[in-house]
């Protein structure tokens, strides 16, 4: 009886999903913050050796099914993950996201975006002062104009006067800066609260 070798392609296949199921065991466990020695005796391995190989497909015959059935469950990744059929550890998720991590990250944005609003209100406390300078320059400048046609140029020829006229300028020019850039300010901090409202619709 002859026997039917098998094709070296279908053994490259077979070495590369091996190694694959290999790289993909160790980054899990590794996000599970897991040793070799605790995560192979959660998976019944008396000797982490053996997982060890299997992590870098030192035996490129076979990956038990059971470790791939066990693994995906204590590591809480998907099985098509472990085959590298999909880059999503779990389907539903942001990628890469246990349940565990994606509690996490939804804690960490729920604090940014709680941290963005306290940031917000200080800001509109301290810029809620702007249009009252903004006016009080308007003001300054309105009087300095009128002391200037009640006098022609003999206000901005005193000393000082030109000086003053300079300052209510720029100190007008820069409170309505100050207003510009509150309001762009106010709308890129909205934008996390905006994201928030449609995620959770």
């Amino acid at each position: 009886m002859r026997v039917i070798q098998e094709a070296p392609p279908i053994r490259h296949a077979q070495a590369e999903l091996v190694k694959t199921i290999g790289l993909r065991l160790k980054a899990s466990r590794e996000l599970c913050n897991l040793s070799l020695s605790e995560a192979a005796r959660r998976l019944g391995y008396a000797n982490p050796s053996k997982l060890s190989k299997v992590e870098n497909a030192t035996d490129t015959n076979s990956v038990p099914i059971r470790l791939i059935r066990d693994a995906a469950r204590i590591y809480e990744v998907s099985t098509e993950y472990l085959f590298g059929l999909s880059d999503d550890f779990e389907a539903g998720v942001p990628r890469g996201m246990t349940p565990h991590l994606l509690d996490q990250w939804d804690r960490m944005r729920s604090r940014d975006l709680q941290a963005l609003i306290a940031l917000q209100k200080k800001i509109e406390a301290a810029t809620s002062v702007i249009p009252t300078i903004q006016r009080d320059a308007q003001n300054v400048i309105d009087a300095i104009n009128r002391l200037t046609d009640l006098n022609g140029d003999e206000f901005l020829e005193l000393r000082g006067g030109s000086i003053l006229t300079a300052a209510a300028n720029r100190l007008k020019k820069s409170a309505g800066d100050a207003l510009e850039a509150e309001r762009r300010l106010h709308l890129v901090l909205a934008e996390p609260a905006a994201i928030e409202s449609t995620d959770e619709t």
